[in-house]
């Protein structure tokens, strides 16, 4: 759940939370500088001195920096993850590094996973410093399809998502995530429909076409 604000009034929104794994990294040319009090990320867009400085900070920074990771590996997180991804309690301490992490904007690289341990089978890159990533609910009958101008392309050997004026691209690592993206190329459909035509798990489907909507790829037909 996220909180907004409309006409002065707080309002509730259902955001998604993945039946696979998500993962977290900073972009490769990001460094974290631990200068005595301080907390500071520097990337290609400048440098971000983080107000949190806490060791659970300190430590989830220090795991991005080495590469996509699993941040429920952290001890003092994990109990926390663990309520936020089955909706079973408070989860304040997850919510409080994510807003930190959302404070650094494109240097985040947000990818998700399955949960047989392995590599990412997606990732989400920015393009712009000020993004910020957030995971849309979607039901599996809403209807989606590729915002106009998404396109496919090969990005440094890899298959990528791109659209002209969006604040990420998402980088296709493997099936299954390929295969989902691509069954959304030629028309409208829903995450029933790609999982039942893929023979796939359709909270996996729900999962894929979430981080792509997340990165503003993909629209429900509302939009």
């Amino acid at each position: 759940m996220s909180t907004t604000q409309s006409g002065g009034a707080a309002v509730t929104t259902q955001s998604h939370i993945p039946s696979g794994r998500p993962l977290w990294s900073l972009l490769e040319d990001a460094f974290v500088d631990e200068g005595g009090d301080t907390l500071t990320v520097h990337g290609r867009w400048g440098a971000i001195e983080l107000a949190d400085t806490s060791p659970l900070v300190r430590e989830a920074l220090h795991r991005m920096s080495l590469g996509p990771v699993a941040l429920e590996n952290i001890s003092a997180l994990h109990d926390n993850f663990v309520r936020w991804k089955t909706g079973s309690g408070p989860c304040l301490i997850w919510r409080k590094l994510k807003n930190t992490l959302d404070q650094l904007g494109g240097c985040v690289v947000p990818s998700l996973g399955l949960n047989d341990g392995a590599g990412p089978i997606l990732s989400v890159v920015a393009v712009t410093g000020n993004a910020v990533f957030s995971l849309p609910h979607l039901g599996d009958d809403d209807v989606v399809t590729l915002r106009p101008g998404t396109e496919i392309e090969r990005l440094n050997g890899d298959q990528a998502l791109v659209c002209s004026g969006q604040p990420y691209q998402v980088i296709l690592h493997s099936a299954p995530a390929t295969e989902i993206t691509k069954a959304l190329l030629d028309a409208e459909t829903t995450v029933a429909q790609v999982a039942e035509a893929l023979q796939v798990d359709e909270e996996l489907v729900a999962d894929v076409i979430a981080y792509l909507a997340g990165a503003g790829l993909v629209v429900t037909t509302e939009n």
